[in-house]
């Protein structure tokens, strides 16, 4: 897509804090305050940005994330999965697949209890469909996150300041202060007092804008289940380095890669790419990953999102490597860690 360097690199600096001020936009830049205004504007317009928070699910008192898998014997109608899925609070993200699974939930509890009876509550409902699942526990995100709806806010312990505040923001994040005093209804310099509070309370992981209209129309997501041979730590250093670091656009208008949780339960990983063509995009990545998991006999997967019934897909263009949340460290497991070159 024919975009300016200067474009997508603010593209990538409102992706990854979208509080930047066009101040510091144009100090880093080097470039007239006007042409940063009206470069947002139209970067806004082309991607459909939406401003919202990436959340410490824990801090707000949620204990699990799972990814559950669907397959029906006779579809639902879209109309009939989209009114079950608004109708859950624990479903924060759900979509129609077409491929070899039917639909896909990402649903959080506050307790693995909690999340049992909802997976059982899901199957009775489904039932009519003759529905069959697989749920896996996301526990480890090493890239990409789930949004949390208000609903989740609202129910949490914190500060009741801190829920006006995070109300406001998750639907639009780059608020200002003064806009965000007058909609909680409180004088500007304790809102910011309030503000910078929370910033340091660790429940906001980051400020951040997801692209609701991507430049590339493939969403390809895959699950892997290995038998785990000697040597895996090498394979997924590579996967790394082939995969999701492999030498591309250093500011691309959107990662190729979305989303890799590392999970426990019915699967071992999840996979999320996007790409403009298809068999470039299944080229590199589910036939890559399974050339590179070769030795591990992997059992892949895999699946084109279609259509989301609830939440907003989080794509996002972001600094691959700086966005990398690692689950070793490099003394205990070197060959996984960034070192992978």
């Amino acid at each position: 897509m024919e975009i300016s360097v200067l474009s997508r690199k603010i593209l990538r600096e409102l992706c990854t804090n979208s509080r930047v001020s066009i101040s510091d936009l144009v100090n880093k830049y080097n470039v007239d305050w006007h042409i940063i205004k009206n470069r947002i504007t139209a970067i806004e317009k082309e991607f459909g940005l939406f401003y919202t928070l990436e959340l410490n699910s824990t801090a707000l008192g949620i204990t699990t994330l799972h990814v559950v898998i669907i397959n029906f014997v006779k579809k639902p109608s879209f109309e009939e999965f989209k009114k079950f899925a608004e109708g859950s609070q624990n479903v924060q993200l759900a979509f129609t697949t077409k491929g070899d699974f039917d639909a896909v939930l990402f649903a959080i509890a506050a307790t693995p209890k909690a999340y049992y009876m909802w997976e059982i509550s899901l199957m009775m409902e489904l039932a009519k469909y003759g529905v069959s699942i697989r749920s896996s526990e996301a526990t480890m995100p090493h890239i990409g996150f789930v949004p949390l709806n208000d609903e989740q806010i609202r129910k949490s312990d914190i500060d009741a300041v801190y829920k006006k505040m995070l109300l406001v923001l998750n639907s639009d994040s780059r608020t200002t202060v003064r806009e965000l005093s007058k909609r909680i209804g409180m004088k500007e310099n304790i809102t910011r007092y309030y503000l910078g509070k929370l910033e340091k309370s660790n429940i906001i992981r980051r400020y951040t804008a997801l692209i609701t209209k991507p430049p590339y129309k493939f969403n390809i997501l895959y699950f892997t289940n290995y038998t785990v041979r000697l040597g895996i730590d090498r394979r997924v250093g590579n996967e790394r380095r082939l995969q999701y670091w492999r030498k591309t656009d250093n500011f691309p208008v959107i990662n190729e890669f979305q989303m890799m949780f590392g999970m426990c339960g019915g699967e071992n990983s999840l996979n999320w790419a996007i790409y403009e063509n298809l068999e470039e995009g299944l080229k590199q990545s589910v036939e890559l990953h399974r050339k590179i998991y070769d030795a591990d006999s992997p059992e892949v997967k895999w699946a084109l999102i279609d259509k989301v019934a609830k939440g907003v897909l989080p794509l996002r263009n972001i600094d691959m490597k700086d966005g990398f949340d690692f689950a070793f460290s490099e003394s205990t497991t070197p060959g996984i860690t960034a070192k992978t070159d």
